[in-house]
């Protein structure tokens, strides 16, 4: 029998709060292998340089040697240590008993890449699906006999639009998993759409504000950044600054994509019926 699921935000935002008042430690040390480990991988690579990316932008004629296939291997495997942390931290937070962080990470190394590869699919399908307009209309007439610019960005507007909703669809996904040691991700983002069925407009709604301070504080540290690296010199303590910067404004967000779904998830489960309370 189907059970009816609405999903009190509200309650979500206080079991995050009691999630993390409890396990401090084992937040950090997975922030440790999900956001530090992963910033110093990509910082390693000069095309996420942002010195180098800045100079690529001011001289169109300089080019990097190498294949692309180098940063693309290496944005693969960052992807599966972000998602297999994150999906050990959420075995730690959920399990109803701890099994210990090597059980976790064994977890999150299996259950991580599986996770990634289906939000991979995800992406792509939906990338598919929304611009499949953009290929049909291309093929009879140019966008510009559609209004220009202003159907382009109202097209644009509306993806995002639709890419933000499936994801908030999919946010308990990775919670269920690492909640019930799952290592098969589809069973997971089927249920996830099911349980945020009800509250999915108030979802969309409360995402978009958790999302604001990230974007403001996001944008005013890239401003800083590349204020500082077009007036200092490189390696300069400034610019180590800006670096740790992001370091924690990534860790903040790490934290927040655990942590909300974790409680968001805590607060969509079906209360246990009287036959099962009074058996």
């Amino acid at each position: 029998m189907d059970i009816d699921i609405d999903i009190n935000i509200g309650r979500g935002l206080a079991e995050a709060r009691a999630l993390a008042a409890t396990h401090k430690a084992m937040l950090a040390a997975y922030v440790g292998i999900g956001v530090v480990i992963p910033f110093l991988l990509l910082s390693s690579e000069p095309l996420f340089n942002l010195r180098a990316i800045l100079t690529i932008l001011d001289n169109p004629g300089l080019q990097f040697g190498g294949s692309i296939a180098g940063p693309l291997y290496l944005l693969a495997i960052v992807g599966a240590i972000v998602a297999g942390a994150m999906l050990a931290a959420w075995s730690g937070l959920l399990a109803e008993m701890r099994e210990g962080y090597v059980a976790e990470i064994m977890y999150g190394m299996v259950a991580g890449v599986a996770y990634f590869a289906c939000n991979l699919m995800v992406s792509v399908v939906t990338w598919v699906i929304t611009l499949f307009p953009i290929l049909l209309i291309g093929g009879r007439m140019e966008w510009g006999n559609l209004g220009g610019g202003a159907i382009t960005i109202g097209y644009q507007l509306l993806l995002t639009t639709v890419a933000f909703w499936i994801a908030t669809r999919f946010c308990l996904a990775g919670a269920i998993m690492g909640g019930r040691g799952k290592l098969e991700p589809i069973g997971a983002f089927i249920e996830s759409w099911r349980r945020t069925q009800t509250a999915q407009w108030r979802l969309c709604g409360f995402y978009l504000l958790y999302g604001v301070p990230f974007a403001v504080l996001g944008g005013g540290l890239m401003a800083l950044h590349m204020t500082t690296i077009m007036t200092k010199a490189a390696g300069s303590p400034v610019e180590t600054a800006m670096s740790f910067g992001w370091v924690v404004l990534f860790a903040l967000y790490f934290l927040g994509q655990i942590l909300i779904p974790a409680g968001l998830y805590r607060a969509s489960e079906p209360a246990a019926a009287a036959s099962e309370i009074f058996a």
